[in-house]
């Protein structure tokens, strides 16, 4: 699935971790390395770890300053994240160094650390000034139900990889964990999480709990007394992100659904429309779609290989 230019750049959006982030979509949508079970873009349909150049980084960069010159107010930084695994893009370092060059910005990847075990990724991403690594579980069961990982993602070779990767790195390191009931907070789950994060040379570790619907639908969030918990257990460098970032997408959603649920009224449209009519990438409106479908407001159906869709009847408040 080809993401349409105007489409590739989105935000600025607020952050608590880097501020006012710029994002560049490098992925095509739902091509990565894991299948999380609590992914808000959607299942994964193209599982891989093969790198490729998805789009040409000289495209990448002349819209990325196109959009630079119509801001009246510059981001505090570009953010490679977006509809699946940032590090598969295959010239990630080229990009890396071109932002830098066009946009004199500091340059942020979000990543699963699934391929850090390969020393190209390791270097490319070393250009980065902040990385955000994952790691959600440091047993293999707990990781293979939560990450649902492609075959040659094993999890000695992922944590090893990040390892290295941090030991050599000499920007800012955020690592996140996601924590859902019934995967990985268990005590046993909790102790390997704790043994694994304490080898690593990191800034701050960063909770996270599924604030909305995933692949799974049965996956259970963390209470915020939970969350607290476990913050404490991991020790001071630890803290919880969830209920900021929560208060923080339920504000920003609210303005989108009072501009998007009277397109819908009106007329189906595509992920494509909604997203250029919001300015807003397609994990967004995936996210967005998979609320409003949860409350009952949207419904889908497929015509002609495309997903449409529309405000469900009753539900156009």
């Amino acid at each position: 699935m080809r993401i349409p230019r105007s489409q590739r750049i989105f935000g600025p959006v607020p952050s608590r971790r880097l501020g006012s982030s710029l994002g560049i979509d490098v992925i095509p949508h739902k091509t990565c390395s894991f299948d999380c079970v609590y992914c808000e873009c959607g299942a994964t349909t193209d599982k891989t770890c093969e790198r490729r150049e998805f789009y040409p980084v000289r495209e990448l960069l002349d819209e990325l300053e196109s959009h630079l010159s119509l801001m009246e107010e510059k981001p505090d930084v570009v953010t490679l994240s977006g509809s699946g695994e940032p590090t598969l893009y295959g010239p990630l370092g080229e990009l890396i160094d071109g932002i830098k060059r066009i946009a004199a910005l500091p340059v942020a990847v979000i990543t699963n650390s699934s391929l850090l075990w390969m020393p190209d990724v390791r270097e490319e991403l070393s250009r980065a000034d902040v990385a955000l690594p994952s790691l959600d579980a440091a047993v293999e069961d707990a990781f293979r139900r939560i990450n649902r990982p492609h075959e040659l993602c094993g999890l000695a070779r992922i944590v090893e990889g990040l390892e290295r990767f941090l030991e050599q790195y000499r920007g800012t390191a955020l690592l996140e964990i996601l924590l859902i009931e019934g995967y990985n907070t268990d005590a046993a789950n909790l102790e390997a999480l704790k043994t694994a994060i304490g080898r690593l040379r990191v800034d701050r570790i960063q909770l996270n709990t599924a604030v909305r619907p995933g692949t799974e639908r049965r996956i259970e969030p963390l209470d915020a007394e939970s969350m607290g918990r476990i913050r404490d257990f991991f020790g001071p460098r630890c803290e919880v992100i969830a209920s900021a970032k929560t208060t923080r997408m339920r504000h920003e959603e609210r303005i989108l659904v009072g501009i998007v649920m009277p397109m819908l009224d009106r007329r189906p449209c595509t992920a494509n429309d909604i997203g250029a009519v919001l300015g807003i990438a397609l994990p967004d409106v995936a996210r967005l779609m998979n609320d409003l479908k949860a409350e009952g407001k949207v419904t889908e159906r497929e015509y002609g290989g495309v997903v449409f869709y529309s405000s469900a009847p009753g539900k156009k408040d």
